[in-house]
């Protein structure tokens, strides 16, 4: 199988984990807004949810790994080191935000209201600490469209830079307390949830194309491609 063809699916099915984890979580689920009792309810009520939610992390982490091995592959160097350091970075935060969900599941009916919310506030942090590491990943690209001989098509630098500049705005959530600017709010769940897939769908699409472009080039006589 082409190394593209791996990469489109690979890219489907982390997409499909990381939507069906919201989806098993459902509209009701605690938010920054959410009182303590609040909290304990829902984990008691929808423990199973949250470890489904949890359970999905696990494959968007490994989904994540392997998407960023392979376009870190397309890019020369520093840009693969900082891409997949960024690429990292979010799939170890990801697992620890659903760490913590997966933990105030086991046993709710024995957590303390007060400290159900002091410990839900931890992983309610991740939509702006993770803005570090979309931007990192984001940042390697645009370099690479700079210059009179970009190394990437200036639409996709202009995409990168359109997602660097909305997530870098996006850490201010981490003083946001309620609504839109909450660190679990719309801005980060929906604004930077929908310019991330298509900044993610437009990577892609450059790094399919490039990599069937490395396999049609004639292989050299020592084994490697020609240049």
């Amino acid at each position: 199988m082409r190394s593209s063809r791996i990469l489109l699916i690979t890219i489907l099915a982390t997409g499909g984990f990381y939507v069906a984890g919201f989806v098993a979580l459902g509209s009701g689920y605690p938010t920054a807004e959410s009182t303590g009792q609040e909290v304990v309810e829902w984990f008691t009520d929808n423990g199973s949810h949250a470890r489904i939610y949890a359970w999905t992390a696990a494959f968007v982490s490994l989904g994540l790994g392997i998407f960023g091995g392979q376009v870190s592959a397309l890019l020369p160097k520093p840009h693969r080191y900082i891409f997949f350091a960024g690429v990292l970075g979010f799939a170890i935060t990801a697992q620890v935000q659903a760490w913590f969900w997966a933990g105030l599941a086991l046993h709710p009916d024995g957590l303390d209201p007060a400290a159900a919310r002091t410990i839900f506030d931890i992983p309610n942090y991740w939509g702006p600490l993770v803005n570090g590491s979309t931007t990192t990943m984001a940042i390697a690209i645009v370099a690479l469209g700079l210059g009179a001989t970009p190394l990437v098509p200036r639409w996709l630098m202009w995409l990168s830079a359109v997602f660097f500049v909305e997530q870098a705005i996006e850490t201010i959530t981490v003083f946001g307390e309620s609504g839109f600017l909450a660190p679990d709010g719309a801005m980060n769940v929906y604004l930077g949830g929908a310019i991330g897939f298509a900044w993610t769908g437009g990577l892609v699409y450059w790094a399919m194309k490039r990599m069937d472009a490395e396999a049609l080039k004639p292989v050299a006589a020592d084994g490697g491609s020609a240049r």
